[in-house]
């Protein structure tokens, strides 16, 4: 796994890790929990909150991504892995950075526990109390 062979090739001394889970079901399995306690010196586990993609770049990437495969209208197996493989090729680095910056702007106010319920799609709010778009 990418986290062992990181594990093998290790940083700078006292160089600890930092990773930012979302909370899909095998991020917190006892295999996973297991190796983090083991490597705690090098290895810092972090789970986002409960319905933040707007925290997790890599949600706008398979947005983006799925809407590129789409594009190539895939009808074939094959030519799904293809097109899979073509649409990451279509965007951009510039894409990634961006989606890290928008990310990383929530992270004071989420630390300090701001409600940020205004400044977020409100769709993504499970509980349509809390969202203003919410029927009345």
């Amino acid at each position: 796994s990418l986290l062992d062979r990181k594990q093998h090739h290790p940083g700078p001394p006292h160089h600890i890790y930092v990773i930012i889970w979302d909370n899909v079901r095998f991020h917190r399995t006892n295999q996973i929990r297991e190796w983090f306690t083991t490597n705690s010196n090098q290895f810092l586990n972090v789970c986002l909150p409960p319905y933040s993609p707007f925290l997790n770049p890599i949600e706008e990437f398979f947005s983006s991504w799925r809407w590129k495969v789409y594009d190539r209208q895939p009808y074939t197996r094959e030519n799904l892995l293809r097109a899979m493989e073509l649409a990451c090729v279509d965007i951009p680095v510039e894409a990634f950075q961006g989606w890290i910056r928008h990310s990383r702007a929530f992270f004071p106010r989420c630390l300090a526990r701001d409600n940020i319920a205004c400044d977020v799609d409100e769709v993504m709010w499970p509980d349509a109390a809390q969202r203003h778009d919410a029927a009345q």
